[in-house]
């Protein structure tokens, strides 16, 4: 069995997506119909954009949606088709997932929505993520060597959030940016290493409590799918069809925490071998092999990734 997953914030960095846009004519269309439909020259960010630019909260999301699914319709075509189990060359997708964004990724290639919707959608998500980042500044910490109920227990006295679970040797928490310096010499008094990451608000926390009823509003003028192919959801770590919990966890998404270690364990139980990470970066790549060193990651994300070998 097979799944194919795509990254989140985060992932993004300079140039990305160019050498499929130059090579690959359904990747070139991919980029041009989301800078058509967003009103934003996404290309232009994701190609020549400096790095500050790209890490604009605002910027980053449209782009690393376009350029996984850029990725994803050149990996098309080299098989795949967007319906259940079936590849020309012989190899089945059984399972759609990602993280935190890369949730909404999965939401066109399985049929939950339309493409021009999905953009709207992301392009919603980009613009309310963004005031209320200017609103109540926060920050987001990836947390190595502390266990998740040491932080659970820390978080409660301290004043932050468990916002990804990503693997049992990292875990992403939220917290307001005015008690960033204090928490990080917290943590690293407990013998934990951080690193700040690349996103510049506290998603997947009460942070975003704001954020997430005008997201909801959003959504409810859209029209959503069941899906073609399960989708295996942050919020539940299970996989869903019904469009309505779609839609659902989706907006829970915002301020509840991703179970990623609980997604991608969930489809190894159901017989995955093999993920396609299919986007910028390899940071799913890293996350699946702390979860399980037994599975195997294919990284879809320039030119010379469609040579893949099933």
């Amino acid at each position: 069995m097979k799944a194919i997953i795509f990254p989140g914030q985060g992932a993004q960095y300079p140039g990305m997506g160019k050498d499929l846009y130059d090579n690959n004519l359904s990747a070139k269309n991919v980029f041009l119909d989301i800078d058509r439909l967003s009103g934003v020259n996404v290309t232009q960010l994701c190609f020549f954009a400096p790095e500050s630019e790209l890490n604009d909260l605002y910027n980053q999301q449209l782009a690393v949606l376009a350029t996984s699914l850029a990725a994803y319709a050149a990996f098309k075509e080299t098989g795949i088709n967007p319906v259940r189990c079936l590849l020309s060359n012989g190899v089945n997708v059984d399972f759609f997932s990602g993280l935190s964004l890369g949730q909404y990724t999965c939401l066109y290639p399985a049929g939950v929505l339309a493409l021009d919707s999905l953009v709207r959608l992301v392009k919603k998500r980009a613009e309310v993520t963004q005031k209320v980042s200017l609103d109540c500044p926060s920050s987001m910490l990836a947390v190595m060597g502390l266990e998740r109920n040491c932080l659970e227990a820390l978080g409660k006295k301290e004043g932050f959030y468990l916002a990804n679970i990503n693997s049992c040797r990292q875990i992403v928490i939220s917290l307001k940016r005015e008690d960033l310096e204090m928490t990080k010499n917290i943590l690293l008094d407990c013998g934990a290493k951080i690193a700040e990451l690349k996103i510049g608000v506290g998603f997947h926390s009460p942070l975003m409590m704001k954020a997430k009823k005008q997201l909801k509003d959003f959504a409810d003028n859209l029209e959503f799918k069941p899906a073609k192919i399960p989708i295996v959801n942050n919020v539940t770590g299970r996989a869903h069809i019904d469009k309505d919990e779609i839609k659902k966890n989706l907006i829970e998404q915002l301020t509840s925490p991703v179970l990623w270690q609980d997604c991608v364990e969930f489809m190894i139980k159901s017989g995955v071998e093999v993920f396609f990470e299919i986007g910028p970066s390899r940071v799913l790549r890293g996350l699946i092999r702390k979860i399980n060193s037994q599975s195997k990651v294919i990284n879809i994300e320039k030119t010379e990734d469609l040579k893949w070998k099933k």
